[in-house]
This record gives structure tokens, C-alpha cells and sequence, in this order.
């Protein structure tokens, strides 16, 4: 569900009214000067046309990162699965670098990993630290708890 942002809606808002004022503006030094004065409204159409580009800039940016904040609450927000293959079931193999990744992630916390469990997602294990179970990310950058 993405969110609409009232700080990008506003800026887009004051952006068409720069827009909108510089070319009033510009009519109205053109056709109330003299011939030859005209560059003035040439200066003012284009300010007004930077400034509001500027503005829609500003409000694009607000609206993408609205975006990704929406996607990435979306995602912490969605409901955690604590399953695993059961052994009847043919087993997903966990991957050796990411059974490092875990291991080495909870060795530098001084915690003890039992099981390695894989679900049906890839990258997402269930390890056993310390006798409690934690859901976790591997294959990234950095490893993720996702409880």
C-alpha cells in the first residue's frame, strides 16, 4: 500500500505556481515595457521555470523515498513463517558460505548456534541459537534477524 506524502504534495503545488506566476510575469513586463526591455522577462520566465523545476525535483525525491520506506515497512511488517523442512520431505540444502555467515555471526556475539535449518524461502534460515529459534537472512551484505 504506498502512502501519499503531503510534503511532496505541496512542493509539487508551489512548483506549478512558480510555474504558472513566471509566465504571467513574463506577459507582463513584455506588454508593459518598452520594445527592447523585454530581456527582464526573459530573466524571470526562466528563474521561474529553474525554481520550479527544482521544487517538482525536490518533490520526486520525497515521493521515491516515501516509496522505499513504504516497501521496506511493508516487508518488516509481513507475517514470519517458522517453518522448515520437515525430514520426510526432501531437504533444501544450506548453502556452505552462508552456514560460515551464520556461524561467524553468532560466534563474534559469543552465542552458540545448534541447527542450521532451511525453509522454503531462499536465504532465510531458521537457526537454533542458544535453544531458541531465530529467523534469519543470509546471502547479503550483512546478515539480517528477521524477528
Amino acid at each position: 500500500m504506498e502512502r501519499s506524502n503531503t510534503i511532496a504534495k505541496l512542493l509539487t503545488y508551489c512548483a506549478i505556481a512558480i510555474f504558472g506566476l513566471g509566465v504571467l510575469s513574463f506577459f507582463a513586463i513584455i506588454l508593459n515595457q518598452k520594445f527592447g526591455v523585454g530581456i527582464t522577462g526573459v530573466g524571470v520566465l526562466v528563474s521561474s521555470f529553474v525554481t520550479g523545476l527544482l521544487f517538482l525535483g525536490f518533490a520526486e525525491v520525497i515521493h521515491l523515498l516515501q516509496g522505499m520506506y513504504d516497501q521496506n515497512r511493508d516487508h518488516e511488517s509481513s507475517e514470519i513463517d517458522f517453518t522448515y523442512e520437515e525430514e520426510d520431505e526432501p531437504a533444501r540444502r544450506i548453502d556452505a558460505e552462508d552456514e560460515r555467515e551464520i556461524r561467524s555471526f553468532f560466534n563474534e556475539r559469543n552465542q552458540k548456534v545448534g541447527e542450521i535449518h532451511s525453509t522454503d524461502k531462499p536465504f532465510i534460515y531458521i537457526v537454533e541459537v542458544e535453544g531458541k529459534r531465530k529467523k534469519v537472512e543470509a546471502g547479503g551484505f550483512t546478515l539480517k534477524i528477521l524477528e
